[in-house]
């Protein structure tokens, strides 16, 4: 376990160094928002993604670590737009971006660190490399879209969930794994496994993420209920919605459908959810996407990068924030 823990630590430190790095090509101008959002903390589970999974393979060159940065660029941009976008004060307990800078030069900021993610790409000259991750930048903007058309709809489907949450999250963390596994010239079968085991982390993760948000704001660094707050179903809100009976069930669905929920309807719904148990039932429906996660990692050679990964597997399932 501690061995597993330095090299994780020592990875991070590589990665973060070679993302200090990157910044510094980038026009001064622009360097102090993407430090604010770069900088403000997080696990940076996709790169190391990229470098664990390339490593498993016997690749030891930087460019594997150059790669990790441009998935996390890809991420942050995503991340900064997601919350000018959802109105969000605060990013991992830090202020987000556009309260600082302002929205208009937040959404330059996510624009370069995107370009700047796709300059990397390039110059590893892998075009493989590069059709990833145009499809991966594809689908989850068009997940993201999903999801804001389906904001308010009391009625989705588990289908329609699994639909949007594969998008907006799951496969830009498939393609962090794939990558890895391109780039350090495994065969296609491992590829392909590389691949479904970001791709089931990644829903794993968002499931997670789905039964934070009625977690306590200290906690999570970020305002708890807010996907109550923007019309977001999911799993946690469904949990919740058996558990009522038929009349206020569809009161609830018809103040939901209609954006009607006061901040004290959010509140009370939050606390109802806790004692209901909500966020641990669906923390349970990610068991089986981790399960399949495992299951692809028996195809990686056996190392200590394997046994990583089976660790961040187990850290998708149980983290707290």
């Amino acid at each position: 376990m501690l061995a597993l823990k330095q090299l994780l630590k020592k990875e991070n430190q590589l990665i973060s160094a070679t993302i200090s790095k990157e910044i510094a090509r980038l026009d001064p101008v622009i360097q102090p928002l993407i430090r604010h959002s770069l900088e403000a903390g997080g696990k940076r589970i996709r790169p190391g993604l990229t470098v664990l999974v390339g490593k498993a393979f016997g690749c030891r060159a930087q460019g594997l670590y150059e790669l990790g940065c441009a998935v996390e660029f890809l991420h942050n941009a995503t991340l900064i737009h997601d919350d000018i976008m959802d109105g969000a004060s605060l990013r991992r307990s830090h202020p987000a971006t556009h309260t600082v800078f302002g929205p208009k030069q937040a959404i330059m900021a996510g624009d370069v660190l995107l370009a700047a993610s796709m300059l990397i790409i390039i110059r590893q000259q892998n075009m493989s490399i590069i059709e990833r991750f145009a499809e991966a930048v594809a689908k989850t903007a068009a997940g993201q879209v999903k999801e804001i058309q389906s904001l308010h709809n009391a009625q989705m489907t588990a289908d329609q969930y699994m639909e949007i949450i594969t998008g907006k999250t799951a496969y830009l963390i498939s393609s962090a794994s794939e990558v890895g596994a391109v780039y350090a010239g495994a065969d296609g079968d491992r590829v392909a496994a590389a691949a479904e085991f970001g791709l089931q982390i990644g829903i794993a993760f968002q499931l997670v993420d789905d039964a934070l948000d009625i977690a306590p704001e200290e906690e999570i660094g970020k305002p708890t209920g807010g996907d109550l707050r923007e019309g977001k179903f999911t799993p946690v809100l469904e949990r919740y919605l058996e558990s009522l009976p038929d009349q206020e069930r569809e009161t609830f669905c018809r103040l939901f459908s209609q954006g009607g929920l006061s901040e004290e309807h959010v509140q009370k719904t939050v606390l109802a959810m806790r004692a209901l148990n909500c966020g641990e039932k669906t923390r349970k429906l990610a068991d089986a996407h981790i399960a399949l996660a495992e299951t692809a990692l028996e195809k990686f050679p056996p190392g200590v990068e394997r046994e990583a990964l089976f660790k961040v597997a187990h850290y998708i399932r149980t983290r707290k924030s």
